[in-house]
């Protein structure tokens, strides 16, 4: 009988042990939880759907989110306002927050890709200040392109290409720097052109300036920009 009581003591210190035990454990396990739901949150602004590259977000691709402040990624974009017109400049994936480093006033890529007309396509010559304009070619101008494949003094140049547009000459663009160095009586400041000069060509205009590159020399004829001026 003795025995039996013991037994049962025992058996109930263990119970009381487990029981202890496991109210420890839960409390530990609940605790950083505890402490992640009051930490401060702070608000964010993620994607609700895919954004490409280049691809222009509007306030409808986003949602104002909240995360802990300790979690919330550094650059982080606080403000819808601060999205809405932006391109973004690299992949963003569906619920991703949007960080300013993505994000761009223009569209990523060059300057002159804006600038090609719809129809048309930009072509780089190469040209020295021999063989163009004296070197007071601007972006902007519009040219008459001649071609001459022999040396010979009594060759003939021919018309390659009519009244194109200069969309660069060398490395500024069409209503950057170059645009605006006109000096105070008008004419444009010499510009040294050994390098190239772009031009916006239709794709037949295209074909026939690379061939005429490839087999003999191109010079530029600066058009008037007197309006009718042909």
């Amino acid at each position: 009988m003795a025995l039996i009581r013991r037994v049962d003591r025992l058996t109930l210190l263990a119970l009381l042990l487990a029981i202890v035990g496991g109210v420890a454990a839960y409390a530990a396990l609940q605790t950083p939880s505890a402490a992640g739901a009051t930490e401060e949150r702070q608000p964010l602004v993620v994607a609700v759907q895919p954004v490409a590259v280049g691809e222009r977000l509007t306030r409808r691709a986003v949602r104002i989110d909240a995360m802990p402040a300790g979690s919330r990624p550094r650059g982080a974009v606080v403000s819808i306002d601060d999205v809405d017109g932006k391109y973004a400049t690299l992949p963003i994936v569906a619920g991703e927050p949007l960080l300013a480093a993505k994000l761009s006033d223009t569209p990523p890529g060059s300057g002159l890709a804006a600038l090609v007309p719809p129809d048309r396509f930009a072509v780089s010559i190469a040209v020295n200040d021999v063989i163009s304009t004296g070197g007071l070619l601007a972006p902007g101008d519009r040219v008459d392109v001649l071609g001459v494949i022999s040396k010979d003094a009594v060759a003939a140049a021919e018309i390659v290409l009519r009244d194109v547009s200069v969309l660069a000459v060398a490395g500024a663009l069409l209503g950057g720097e170059a645009e605006k160095s006109k000096g105070k009586a008008g004419a444009e400041n010499p510009r040294s052109l050994n390098a190239t000069v772009t031009l916006a060509v239709t794709s037949d205009e295209a074909r026939r300036l690379v061939q005429m590159d490839e087999i003999g020399k191109l010079r530029l004829a600066l058009r008037g920009r007197a309006p009718g001026n042909q």
